[in-house]
């Protein structure tokens, strides 16, 4: 997770780790009183200078020391301005960031954890909320956005999913609806597209989905594709996916699975064409948008390559890591890195990509 900060650090861009393996010695960041013992997920959300309120260093052993890290060499201590701004009673709730998960139960100093919890972005944005009861999740659970839209809203009795559950876009349009009986999916579920319309109604009697012929065999292509991606058999899949789309041709599932097995096939350019249908149907389908860019990239990272084996099953070619690409190409290649990044996508590759072809 890389975030940026030129408050007293002289590193226009660095990594958040507990370990400094640049300057060789161990340094703890704590981001508003939590410590990033371990390098953040892409779910922990982005940090920049204009998210900062202030930052300190300790350097001192005995302060280190008396802060609970002898092992460490420097603390960088980070404050938000979300967290600057928030109201004491806010900040005396815990986060799950702060306890520890042992068996599915979450504990705070040694003990299973019974209250309200909230949970942060590393900006200081809220990131969820809810309720434990010796140590789990109980009653209402509420996840955001780090535009503070609401992602998810769950309820669980005893850490099972009871009752309704909605899901909603990053612009706050409902995604999901439906509920839960002891976990698993009950009555009517319908999921949507961003543009409002419905991408599958589905109603499950006795925990079962009711589906036709057609549907089941139309689900069961997608399954089976997918199963042949991992077995690296893009053809096959490709070959399910073609006939899936007979069956459904406003399903955008299909064109992505079909766009990424191209991808990995080598073949660019309907690769594309896949991606760029499948966000026609749902314009804020991230992993299409991330794939689009990538296909792109491939395609001149590709050119002019080098086979440096070849048998009846794989190819494998030498590629440059860095290609030059058109203007104009590179100009839709670097709105949906961004498009991606500001849907949630903060995976490593992404950021890269961002980095050699867009900066």
């Amino acid at each position: 997770m890389k975030f940026i900060l030129s408050l007293i650090l002289s590193l226009s861009l660095i990594h958040c780790f507990a370990q400094d393996a640049q300057k060789k010695e161990a340094t703890l960041y704590i981001i508003d009183s939590i410590p990033l013992i371990n390098d953040p997920d892409e779910n922990s959300g982005n940090i920049t200078n204009n998210d900062i309120d202030h930052v300190t260093v300790a350097t001192n052993a005995d302060e280190i020391k008396a802060a609970g890290y002898p092992s460490i060499d420097k603390i960088i201590y980070i404050i938000t301005k979300e967290y600057a701004k928030r109201p004491d009673e806010i900040k005396k709730i815990p986060s799950t960031k702060s306890m520890e998960k042992k068996d599915g139960v979450w504990y705070m100093k040694d003990s299973p954890y019974t209250g309200k919890f909230i949970d942060y972005y590393l900006n200081g944005k809220i990131q969820g909320e809810g309720t434990l009861k010796d140590g789990i999740i109980d009653d209402v659970r509420t996840m955001y956005y780090q535009n503070g839209n609401k992602k998810l809203i769950k309820t669980y009795v005893n850490g099972v999913a009871q009752g309704n559950s909605e899901v909603y876009f990053q612009n706050g349009d409902i995604k999901q609806k439906g509920s839960f009986k002891d976990g698993k999916d009950d009555g009517i579920w319908i999921e949507y597209y961003s543009t409002g319309k419905i991408k599958r109604q589905c109603n499950f009697v006795n925990l079962v989905p009711e589906m036709t012929k057609d549907e089941k065999k139309f689900f069961d292509l997608q399954s089976k594709a997918q199963e042949l991606m991992q077995a690296e058999d893009y053809k096959g899949a490709i070959k399910k996916l073609d006939e899936a789309e007979k069956l459904n041709s406003k399903y955008a599932d299909v064109y992505f699975y079909r766009g990424t097995a191209k991808l990995d096939n080598l073949d660019f350019d309907n690769a594309v064409t896949d991606f760029d249908k499948a966000i026609e149907l749902e314009p804020l389908y991230m992993e299409a948008i991330a794939n689009r860019a990538f296909a792109r990239i491939r395609k001149y990272e590709f050119k002019n390559s080098r086979t440096l084996s070849s048998n009846n099953e794989v190819t494998v070619l030498a590629v440059k890591d860095k290609v030059e690409i058109p203007a104009d190409e590179k100009v839709k290649i670097c709105n949906d890195l961004n498009k991606s990044v500001e849907l949630g996508d903060n995976k490593d590759m992404i950021l890269d990509a961002i980095k050699n072809y867009c900066n």
